[in-house]
């Protein structure tokens, strides 16, 4: 595989708190803290953390602060929705925060969803153009995600979407969760077609290879495995990112209601420990 740099291994830490909106400023600053013991080298941020901290009274720069004291970037900020409608009020007012946010951190890239069952093509293809647009003007990289439960479902559907939008500064976040889970599950021959710097993003975590028969959101949301601990490929994904020449940053997001219990240092703890591992880092 390419080398996955320390340098470009961050976590997407709002599992630490469950992915809780309700969030107050000193939890804020816990899962901060615990990102930068456990070695990290930055998060990805979820933009409603942050406005949450603000909201309740705390600067913006002290926010911040919180994160460049502890030598942690925000290469990456999350998540921009709605903007599959592609109505321009309405991405503007849902998606222009979080772009505000991820300049005032000097992030990357910002990472998007389609959280609606069903979409509109030709809206959603218009509304990623627009995000595409936006971001550039900000020196920002577009990244979308699949969900398997949503009207972007697969790997095919997203990248589709992105090669319909164009800009080049549009990419895809892959999650090895929704990697697996996608309908038809793993899809190699896609992944093989996507230029290497088209992928932004790689969340790793982890599932069994065959469906719970759960609800697929609730247990996305509860129910993932640390990396390795499941059903995912690991030389075979890490072995096509290499082939395409990817360079993504690596963010574990390991959304799981007994880890969180364990309380947020010892869960970062055991997500780097083995996000390392499956990484030969």
């Amino acid at each position: 595989m390419s080398p996955a740099r320390e340098e470009n291994l961050i976590l997407c830490n709002a599992p630490l708190v469950g992915g809780s909106m309700e969030i107050s400023p000193d939890q804020v600053k816990q899962i901060v803290d615990a990102t930068a013991d456990a070695g990290f080298a930055g998060a990805s941020l979820w933009a409603f953390h942050h406005l949450a901290a603000v909201g309740a009274g705390t600067s913006p720069e002290e926010v911040r602060a919180w994160h460049t004291d502890r030598g942690l970037s925000v290469p990456v900020v999350e998540s921009l929705i709605g903007w599959e409608s592609g109505d321009v009020s309405t991405i503007e007012e849902q998606c222009g925060g979080t772009l505000e946010v991820a300049s005032f951190y000097g992030a990357q890239a910002v990472a998007g969803v389609v959280m609606a069952p069903e979409i509109d093509r030709a809206a959603a293809t218009r509304g990623l153009a627009l995000l595409g647009k936006m971001g550039a003007d900000r020196g920002l990289k577009v990244c979308i995600e699949w969900l398997p439960w949503t009207g972007l479902p697969t790997i095919q559907s997203a990248w589709e979407l992105v090669q319909e939008a164009g800009g080049d500064n549009i990419g895809l976040v892959v999650d090895t969760w929704h990697w697996l889970r996608q309908p038809g599950g793993p899809d190699p021959e896609t992944l093989r077609q996507i230029p290497g710097d088209r992928i932004h993003c790689v969340q790793l975590d982890d599932t069994a290879a065959a469906d719970s028969g759960d609800d697929l959101m609730m247990e996305s949301m509860t129910n993932r495995l640390l990396p390795g601990e499941g059903g995912v490929d690991w030389p075979d994904i890490l072995g096509i990112l290499d082939e395409i020449g990817a360079d993504p940053i690596w963010a574990p997001e390991v959304f799981n209601v007994g880890l969180m219990e364990q309380g947020p240092s010892e869960m970062a703890r055991r997500i780097a420990e083995s996000t390392r591992k499956v990484l030969g880092l």
